[in-house]
């Protein structure tokens, strides 16, 4: 797999994040994440500097890990779109539960509490029988850019990454991109929450299938969550979404 693939007619380009990126990807998906992501929304995330700064460490951790993908406008080389994906393994503790362990804001622990309760309230590696799965956390397209296709294209090339991960099937260069607790994994399957139709929709055309839901008011019950709801969050649903590799 190529660290760099021009797309749509050579007007994109899909490039594996690395360190010389992690700064205009970390800010383009903490940006989206806290004005628009369901979690960041209901734990008001963004009223809380610290909470936001610690969103911003945890998320250049993941990018860290070596299997995030970004999508840079050719003409301009802005970063447009970002996926940032980790893997879990039930058998392993990694080094997410070291930087867990450094958040102090209160918005940012409630966040974490109410995403271990939603885990916890379905437990995906029992339902399908695998220890190791790769997860979509963040994902994030700059407004002027939405409708390209563009955080489709992003959630494939993960799932195809994925795919030679679990085979074992990665150049040397590409290997030894990943961190050393990515080289090790083998993903059973790519897992991601939707909680927007639009995403839902866009997981089910790249094959995913729901496997289960929470209404938002569930999600608010299962993080004990207090603040006034979002716009039309009564008739809104999250979908646990899953595509085996």
């Amino acid at each position: 797999m190529k660290d760099c693939i021009n797309i749509l007619d050579g007007e994109f380009q899909i490039l594996s994040v690395t360190p010389n990126m992690y700064d205009e990807v970390e800010e383009l998906l903490v940006n989206i994440s806290v004005n628009n992501e369901f979690g960041c929304l209901i734990t008001s995330l963004r009223e809380c500097p610290l909470a936001i700064a610690e969103l911003r460490k945890w998320i250049r951790y993941i990018l860290s890990l070596g299997i995030s993908f970004a999508i840079r406008h050719v003409e301009s080389l802005k970063i447009v779109s970002g996926i940032a994906n980790i893997i879990f393994n039930v058998k392993r503790m990694s080094s997410y539960y070291d930087i867990r362990a450094q958040i102090k804001s209160p918005n940012m622990i409630k966040y974490i509490k109410l995403w271990d309760a939603v885990d916890s309230s379905f437990d995906v590696n029992e339902y399908f029988h695998m220890d190791s799965t790769m997860d979509v956390e963040y994902m994030a397209t700059l407004p002027d850019f939405r409708r390209r296709g563009l955080a489709k294209i992003l959630c494939q090339h993960s799932i195809d990454f994925a795919r030679l991960m679990a085979r074992g099937k990665f150049p040397p260069e590409v290997f030894a991109r990943l961190s050393k607790e990515m080289q090790i994994e083998r993903p059973r399957a790519v897992v991601t929450v939707a909680t927007s139709p639009t995403a839902q929709k866009m997981g089910h055309s790249l094959g995913m299938k729901a496997v289960h839901k929470w209404h938002f008011s569930e999600l608010r019950n299962l993080g004990n969550i207090i603040t006034e709801p979002i716009d039309g969050e009564s008739i809104q649903y999250a979908e646990l979404q899953v595509i085996e590799v």
